[in-house]
């Protein structure tokens, strides 16, 4: 059977989305110092009137040691102390949502033959007084680190009475602390007026799930950047603000936002480098999106500075000239978007890579006369780097595939079933169903017959 062989390359939409690039760096790094969950009690004798600061090291997974004595002013209390230190409970130091081992310093103020209690700190906890009873059951399960249990508590308490603000606002601590913060920016964006108590939760709340929602919902994003900002205006909430102006194309917006968190993050030596790495990659990505190669040379230059192995620099360049290469491609301008994929693959970026050459292999594909022999290239180049591409080996099919239609050679023509069959295997594999579906319609549409003449 003869066919007239045509090529149906998926649309470039379509395989930036196949592509998997790589996610928009979180701000998510800042250091949460360690906190007194419940404090404990002693058996030794209280001298009299004094304070008392024992060092105590929290390990990361909340076992902790009452270490020593820092100062006193009435050694006669030291050893109730130290006791009362060692029978408290701790909840751990946090790197982002991380735990690990850090130091409390526990000040114990004695009074006559009592000490004074010290109000939970744990997640900006209130002492006592505003909560109702169902949201004092679930701080209850908050303090004793029972996270999971208090965020379910609170969602099933809800369900009976859905205008308890406290409870709402519990919900928001508990899913922040069991690190579902997307949960924890709906449970807060639904509280009329947040306590001052739980204000810093409910700001890191919003920034953070603003970072994570960004590309897939820039409109939500913006509403709990600009909501985290209204919060606490500080450099995690101007990053956050920041990412969402950028997803949603306010450019000029974003690197306002961008430049007033870099600033700020540069000057506060407490802030990690790897958000300062990550702040510098989005506002590499805000100056190229307007053309500005100057600004964004320098932030890939201070990130190389800040962490001479990171190669988040070379990322963010790479991502933004696939941007760039993907809309010039849209609009048929397949010698710009070649150039910017070109540019893009040589970031040095392995991933990017073959992303780029990919992305440029349908490009040339999509044209009115297509060279296949260069595509084949292209998606040769990607498949160097990532033998087991799915999209990659799609391309290389496609060019095989033509070029067999044309000359109609046996060899070529199995080499083109095989790229195109590893291709559907891989897209299996990955679980890309669309794109396993894409690829088994072409080999049915091109090479299931012989070509025409």
């Amino acid at each position: 059977m003869n066919v007239n062989f045509r090529i149906v390359a998926p649309a470039i939409a379509t395989l930036v989305a196949l592509a998997q690039l790589p996610a928009v760096a979180q701000y998510a790094n800042e250091y949460t110092k360690p906190k007194l969950i419940k404090q404990g009690t002693t058996t030794q004798a209280i001298a009299g009137n004094g304070t008392v600061v024992v060092q105590v090291q929290v390990n990361a997974d909340g076992t902790h040691k009452a270490t020593h004595v820092i100062k006193s002013t009435n050694s006669g209390d030291n050893a109730a102390a130290m006791e009362i230190a060692q029978s408290s409970t701790y909840k751990p130091a946090h790197r982002g949502t991380t735990p690990i081992t850090s130091f409390y310093d526990f000040t114990l103020k004695f009074s006559g033959k009592s000490v004074a209690r010290n109000p939970s700190e744990d997640s900006g906890m209130p002492a006592g007084g505003s909560l109702s009873s169902a949201a004092s059951q679930v701080a209850a399960l908050i303090r004793q680190g029972q996270y999971a249990s208090a965020k379910s508590k609170a969602e099933s308490a809800l369900l009976s009475s859905p205008g308890d603000e406290s409870l709402r606002q519990m919900l928001g601590i508990a899913a922040f602390d069991a690190g579902d913060f997307e949960t924890a920016a709906s449970a807060f964006d639904k509280v009329g007026t947040i306590g001052p108590q739980f204000r810093p939760i409910a700001a890191r709340s919003f920034a953070t799930a603003a970072v994570k929602i960004a590309r897939a919902n820039a409109g939500q994003a913006l509403g709990y950047a600009q909501k985290a900002y209204a919060l606490a205006p500080d450099a995690n909430s101007r990053f956050a603000l920041g990412v969402a102006q950028l997803s949603m194309g306010d450019y000029a917006a974003a690197q306002a936002s961008l430049k007033a968190a870099h600033d700020e993050a540069m000057g506060d030596p407490k802030i990690p480098v790897s958000a300062k790495v990550n702040i510098d990659s989005e506002l590499l990505e805000a100056y190229m999106a307007t053309n500005d190669t100057a600004g964004a040379q320098s932030m890939a230059a201070q990130i190389k500075q800040l962490d001479p192995g990171s190669t988040a620099g070379a990322a963010a360049m790479g991502e933004a000239l696939i941007k760039s290469g993907t809309a010039a491609a849209a609009a048929k301008d397949v010698p710009t978007a070649l150039a910017d994929f070109d540019q893009a693959a040589a970031t040095g970026d392995p991933k990017i890579a073959v992303t780029a050459n990919t992305l440029a292999a349908f490009a040339i594909a999509r044209t009115e006369k297509p060279d296949y022999k260069r595509m084949q290239a292209y998606a040769e180049k990607a498949l160097a780097t990532n033998p087991n591409y799915a999209a990659a080996n799609f391309a290389d099919g496609v060019a095989l595939t033509a070029q067999w239609s044309a000359s109609h050679d046996a060899g070529m023509k199995q080499k083109a079933t095989d790229a195109l069959n590893k291709a559907d295997q891989q897209a299996k594999a990955d679980g890309n169903e669309a794109l396993a579906l894409q690829i088994e319609t072409f080999i049915k549409s091109n090479l299931n017959g012989t070509p025409s003449g």
